[in-house]
């Protein structure tokens, strides 16, 4: 199982995230391309937090697909294209029904994602140890 901790040689970190995960070995790992806000059929949220609720949503869908979970990621970063989306930020994550606090995290704000249109992109590692071990 991995270990996700921030070692208390530092200081606490600056929001609800750890500063790091150990990964036992062996261990089957997972990148993840940035997830966007957009739904199976195509269909882009109409609004920022919108977005980020479905980008978690897909990002969740790509751990299902490969046999893990929220509890298998190591390491997030969430991209935002405007400092002013953060209050969107934190009421997606309220709207989520998971919770996505403590993981390893960096949230960048970034000038433009590839389509001016979209205002989120999540991308992620996970780790999974092999089964029997």
């Amino acid at each position: 199982m991995n270990k996700i901790w921030s070692p208390d040689t530092l200081a606490a970190p600056a929001a609800n995230y750890h500063q790091c995960a150990l990964i036992p070995g062996p261990s089957r790992w997972l990148n993840i391309a940035g997830q966007l806000g957009i739904d199976r059929q195509g269909k882009l949220a109409p609004d920022t937090e919108g977005q980020i609720v479905q980008a978690w949503e897909n990002l969740r869908a790509v751990l299902r697909a490969n046999e893990m979970d929220l509890k298998d990621l190591v390491l997030v970063r969430i991209y935002l294209v405007d400092r002013d989306d953060l209050p969107a930020y934190q009421a997606a994550k309220a709207r989520l029904g998971f919770d996505v606090g403590e993981l390893p995290t960096t949230l960048l704000f970034v000038q433009g994602l590839f389509d001016p249109r979209w205002r989120v992109e999540i991308e992620a590692q996970a780790a999974k140890a092999f089964e029997g071990d």
